[in-house]
């Protein structure tokens, strides 16, 4: 008697709860070049996209974040976590069963009839003396934490693909304006020409180099025209319809953008809802070696019952020592067995801790690579500005000459082409830089801490 209630404090102690600790991160204090400290301020971490000035984009945002079907799918997966642990609690508390029935019953050969009726109640509780079911619990509560961030990220990961999709469709919009006001330039040239080829005065090579232009040109907008419409496809899908009709705008916004300051390293990616969950699940897995250790300990099962045949809780509560021995179920020990499994959970342990690892330093060059990205988009856009006036001064020049019949007419061609394709490099430059804008907000986690 004196082993069976020292059995369960022996196996107890075989069965020590695992303590956690995040995995080791080293950041340097320099990040990149970067200043560590931040004197400058902080990135917001709430609607982060209003700092964009733009009515519209916020109306937009605030209704994608009402009807997209991607959030309410993330945020019903969170229920069902959230359901799922709460169940996993209930397992460590009394069960309440209760069971009613009646019969009747006649003799094929006589007119007797016999009736009964009967009720039972019962409680059974499985005393968790090793664990497991708290590990079990407590897999569940870090898979429910994990979900949650899955939803803040599903939330930012929309935002950012709504901000992006509405400065698209003003890129394509203003596209299509410079692409028809060089159209129009292009077919009054061909005008000039088509005149002067009737008065004799210049070649039919002259006539076809500037019909090519135009229709080379005609061709281009084709494109752009269905970047509009693919642009257009995007905010739809978003807001969940089959086509988008709401404003727009039509043009990109000539401010400049927003200042970022990156502060610390290991403090801006805390807030990144993608790294959070990846903790959560790893705690998860840690909690899952615990209950995989557990269940191969004995379980402790208690009963009562009104009514019925079962009453081990009763005798467990009137004489404990006497009853704990029929009341312990021994599981097949094999150690062999319990050491493969422990091993295996261990094992998926070691991997997430890893993969934690290279998901943070993964975040943390991303985020060093979109700011310096950042710094040479704004240096390359200074050069583009310059390069744009330089081209639409050569190309009055190369008009004038034309005019005066100093050059041919390939030469003020040429020069428009080039002055075209510096029209675009400042427009691309321009959607690459609030591009970059908004995928560094999303790497930051600036929006993950929003109530949703």
């Amino acid at each position: 008697m004196r082993a069976l209630i020292l059995l369960p404090l022996v196996l107890t102690a075989c069965a020590p709860r695992s303590a956690y600790s995040p995995p080791p991160l080293p950041v340097s204090a320099a990040w990149q070049g970067l200043e560590a400290a931040s004197t400058a301020g902080e990135v917001r971490e709430g609607r982060w996209w209003e700092e964009f000035a733009d009515a519209g984009l916020v109306a937009l945002v605030d209704e994608v974040l009402a009807v997209n079907g991607d959030l309410a799918a993330a945020g019903y997966r969170l229920e069902r976590a959230q359901l799922a642990n709460r169940l996993a609690g209930r397992a460590l508390l009394p069960s309440a069963s209760a069971s009613l029935d009646s019969a009747a019953s006649a003799e094929l050969d006589g007119p007797g009839e016999s009736r009964g009726s009967g009720a039972s109640l019962g409680v059974a509780w499985e005393v968790d003396l090793f664990g497991r079911l708290a590990a079990e619990r407590d897999t569940t509560s870090w898979e429910a934490a994990a979900t949650g961030e899955d939803l803040l990220a599903t939330r930012l990961a929309l935002i950012g693909a709504t901000v992006t999709a509405w400065y698209q469709l003003a890129h394509a919009n203003e596209r299509v304006t410079l692409a028809d006001e060089s159209l129009g330039y292009t077919r009054r040239a061909l005008q000039l020409v088509q005149l002067q080829y009737d008065a004799g005065a210049v070649s039919r090579v002259e006539l076809r180099d500037a019909g090519q232009s135009v229709a080379t040109q005609e061709a281009a907008r084709t494109q752009l025209v269905q970047a509009q419409v693919e642009s257009r496809n995007a905010l739809a899908a978003l807001l969940a319809r089959q086509s988008y009709d709401g404003p727009e705008l039509p043009r990109l916004p000539r401010g400049g953008l927003p200042a970022i300051d990156p502060g610390l390293p290991a403090e801006i990616l805390a807030r990144r809802p993608d790294l959070a969950a990846a903790e959560y699940r790893l705690r998860a897995s840690l909690a899952s070696v615990d209950a995989t250790r557990a269940r191969f300990y004995p379980a402790l099962n208690l009963t009562a019952g009104v009514g019925t045949a079962s009453d081990s809780l009763l005798d467990f509560v009137e004489n404990p020592v006497a009853s704990l021995g029929a009341l312990l179920t021994l599981p097949f020990l094999n150690p062999e067995r319990v050491r493969l499994s422990v091993g295996i959970a261990r094992a998926d342990y070691a991997a997430s801790a890893e993969l934690f690892r290279q998901t943070f330093f993964n975040a943390v060059t991303e985020v060093s690579s979109l700011l310096s990205q950042r710094a040479r988009q704004a240096d390359q856009a200074e050069a583009l500005v310059r390069s744009l006036e330089a081209a639409r001064d050569a190309e009055m020049l190369y008009e004038r000459q034309y005019r005066a019949g100093a050059i041919p007419l390939r030469s003020w061609l040429d020069a428009q082409e080039r002055r075209r394709s510096a029209e675009i490099a400042v427009t691309d430059n321009r959607l690459a830089r609030i591009v970059n804008q908004v995928t560094l907000h999303q790497a930051l986690g600036g929006d993950a801490r929003t109530p949703v």
